[in-house]
């Protein structure tokens, strides 16, 4: 089977709506090319959201944004608009630059150097200023500007100047102030209204700004739709439930971000255009001054504003209102298409009680899809109160007309009714979470007097809330984050536990030990359906313990931030526990050492059963003691990090009887290879480390033909049908104060991965 694409995601906070929604898109676009999405949702560049200005520590999401490699995707999409959007340029080119060498889109905003897919600002906002002043007679109106850094806010601001010359209004720079696109815009628009005292209408460049607006209007005693109009821009999702109904441009994430990742092999072969837009519409409500919903202007959107209606562009037109362009197949389109072809035979046929007994049974089929997934109630409301009107105005016999409209109100019925079971289902999964939460958090406090974590345990609280398989990866060692967004993430994590069909299970201390970049495809992770896959930090303070991966589908994402934030303080309750542990252990081992030799006992704890080396526990702890032993302080040493090549193909060709052979060959090469006195160990499926004290200078180039002139004459005598060789990274050091076994162990891991890219590719890997 061809290799999948892997695409990678990296946004803002999941659990905006607007961000949310074009990660909904992107999976959407992901499953059409059937390929991988990996999502990496961080928070802000630059000046923080005032949602997150009072938390010190919201800047540890951003560590996300370090995860992403040349490993792990092929092509990256940033929603640099959301990410960066109070950012200044060069704090945006160095987040840009720490990204991976592949090809990478912005979304939401265009870059210098970058390929980008952004909004048609024009269309949509041109359409809604046109609106205010030519339906509604505005002719004073002021404008609340997001930060002038960001590209869609220059844009929006260049706009509302060109209409305003178009239709003969001067511009006047008092009319304008500048917000930061969240919703604590209150000054900026008190500072508008105290330097303009007739302002008859105020544009915001997004809604969230507008929020502040009806703040500001209701404590001056003004009713938004009345006594002044306000229009907003990206009909997020509380835009509708503002009191008047907040009029605002569409500006649909999902769209934006299916017909970007719609073109990911495009991009990846270098055949996709530089920049793309995707089209805005105005949305008509109350805050204008618009009393009711505009059907006419519906009608000329649909394409059904004539005489005849042709079948195919119209059901086109309203697939594009209800999806933006990203639902096109499957049987949410299959019930569309049924419901709409219905909706035309019943204006050509003579028998409209037959044909609406049809269009009603259509209708149904269309309830029973994803439809108020993928769409919304309100954009329903709009087409049937659209297609009701149009054909109202098609039928002159009053009885026929009956008929229309006692159909229709049966579908806005059904329509209305069909949100309470999912809301009363999303109540009841929320209860179903916080219940699981709570419990766990009391369950901590019984396991005290296990003599390791259970971390199986942390995953169990996961199941049955919406996750195909959720995988718990902690950092070795005491891992911070002081700050930086470009911190980098140690290159080896652990898996403690995983969650999937297979039920819920820990893994072996001996199978933990894996890669970073390889936290979303390992051999853990089995299946070879396409997979979307989130990722999300687990820390409390500047300590990062690790990381949570869930493999879902993106309209359950609602519980990520919530599981993993409890996971995060549950982690930090069993380590505070596990370190009283620790010492109450130490101290009864000091006390039993006095009793009785346990020599043998601490071998067996120590070693790998398979090889007899050390086992990773082992191995760190026989290394620290030589790193900080005295006499050694000033000596020359080395680590050496060694990977079985092709173990998996091993096991899968010629069994895993074979595979330990091979493991075991690797391990009597190496013993033959360093001295009696060096340290070796197995902390992995096939990965092997060696710690010598030389005492001089040593030569790494002749330490590696020592190991491969080893490892040839044991293939000769093995007699294999296989070659049984590895690939080693030696990183030689001087033992000077304290030595972090780790930091040593991660530069060995590094030159390994450059010994493995040169066998790969056949060239030399320039350092």
């Amino acid at each position: 089977m061809e290799r999948r694409i892997n695409i990678g995601l990296v946004i803002d906070d999941i659990d905006n709506y607007f961000t949310n929604q074009a990660a909904i898109g992107a999976e959407q676009a992901a499953k059409v090319l059937d390929a991988n999405l990996f999502i990496f949702p961080g928070h802000y560049i630059g000046k923080t959201d005032s949602k997150y200005a009072d938390k010190k520590y919201e800047y540890q999401y951003n560590s996300i944004f370090s995860l992403p490699t040349e490993r792990n995707v092929d092509i990256i999409y940033i929603l640099q608009g959301m990410i960066c959007s109070r950012a200044d340029i060069e704090t945006q080119t160095r987040f840009l630059k720490m990204m991976p060498d592949v090809p990478i889109v912005c979304l939401f905003s265009d870059f210098e150097g970058y390929h980008s897919v952004t909004f048609d600002n024009r269309t949509g906002f041109v359409s809604m200023l046109d609106h205010l002043i030519e339906k509604h007679g505005a002719n004073d109106v002021g404008f609340v500007s997001g930060p002038i850094t960001n590209r869609d806010a220059r844009e929006r601001l260049d706009l509302y100047k060109e209409v305003l010359k178009e239709h003969g209004i001067p511009y006047d720079a008092r009319k304008v102030v500048y917000g930061d696109f969240s919703m604590a815009s209150e000054n900026v628009v008190e500072e508008l209204f105290d330097a303009n005292d007739n302002l008859d209408a105020i544009v915001f460049a997004n809604d969230s700004m507008a929020v502040g607006g009806y703040n500001v209007c209701r404590k001056r005693g003004l009713v938004p739709g009345k006594d002044i109009k306000i229009a907003g821009f990206d009909d997020d999702i509380f835009a509708i439930s503002l009191e008047p109904p907040l009029t605002t441009v569409e500006a649909s994430s999902a769209s934006l971000a299916y017909k970007a990742v719609l073109n990911a092999e495009n991009y990846i072969n270098g055949s996709a255009l530089k920049d793309m837009t995707v089209e805005t519409h105005l949305v008509q409500r109350n805050s204008c001054g618009c009393d009711d919903f505009d059907t006419d202007f519906m009608c000329e959107r649909l394409k059904i504003d004539g005489i005849e209606i042709d079948s195919k562009v119209f059901a086109l037109e309203v697939q594009k209102y209800l999806f933006n362009d990203y639902v096109d197949s499957g049987s949410i389109y299959d019930a569309l298409k049924g419901f709409l072809n219905a909706y035309t035979d019943l204006l050509k046929t003579t028998d409209k009680a037959s044909a609406i007994e049809v269009l009603d049974g259509k209708f149904s089929e269309l309830l029973q899809t994803e439809l108020f997934i993928l769409s919304t109630r309100e954009k329903c409301f709009n087409v049937l109160q659209t297609l009701q009107s149009k054909a109202m105005k098609m039928l002159s016999d009053d009885k026929e007309q009956i008929l229309i409209y006692e159909a229709f109100s049966k579908f806005y019925r059904r329509i209305a009714f069909s949100g309470i079971l999912p809301a009363n289902s999303a109540r009841k999964r929320n209860e179903r979470l916080q219940g699981v939460i709570n419990r766990q958090v009391g369950e901590v406090f019984l396991i005290e007097n296990e003599s390791e974590i259970p971390y199986e345990h942390l995953l169990g609280s996961l199941n049955g809330i919406g996750f195909k398989r959720s995988l718990l990866y902690l950092f070795q060692g005491n891992v911070k984050n002081q700050g930086e967004f470009n911190w980098m993430p140690p290159a080896s994590i652990l898996l403690k536990a995983m969650l999937d069909e297979n039920g819920l299970r820990s893994l072996p201390e001996e199978q933990q030990l894996l890669r970073t970049e390889s936290i979303f495809e390992n051999e853990f992770i089995k299946g070879d359906e396409r997979r979307t896959m989130i990722v999300s930090p687990l820390f409390v303070g500047a300590n990062l313990y690790g990381l949570l991966v869930n493999e879902l589908d993106m309209t359950n994402s609602y519980s990520i931030s919530s599981a993993a934030t409890q996971l995060s303080v549950t982690l930090r309750s069993l380590f505070m526990i596990e370190e009283q542990n620790k010492v109450k252990q130490s101290l009864q081992i000091s006390l039993e050492r006095f009793i009785r030799d346990n020599t043998k006992l601490e071998e067996i704890a120590t070693k790998d059963e398979l090889t007899g080396l050390f086992n990773r526990r082992g191995f760190i702890s026989n290394a620290e003691r030589v790193l900080e032993e005295p006499s050694n302080q000033g000596k020359v040493a080395i680590i050496c990090y060694a990977d079985m090549d092709n173990l998996k193909m091993v096991n899968d060709k010629y069994g895993h009887d074979d595979g330990d052979f091979a493991l075991r060959t690797i391990a009597q090469v190496l013993q033959e290879s360093f001295r009696e006195m060096d340290i070796i160990g197995r902390i992995g499926g096939d990965e092997f480390i060696c710690l010598a004290v030389t005492g001089a200078d040593c030569d790494v180039d002749s330490m590696k033909s020592r190991i491969e002139k080893v490892t040839k004459r044991y293939n000769k005598f093995a007699g294999k049908p296989y070659p049984i060789e590895m690939s080693t990274g030696i990183y030689k050091f001087k033992i000077i104060g304290k030595v972090d076994v780790y930091d040593a162990m991660n530069n060995a891991d590094t030159l390994l991965y450059q010994e493995k890219i040169r066998k790969k590719t056949g060239r030399p890997v320039i350092e």
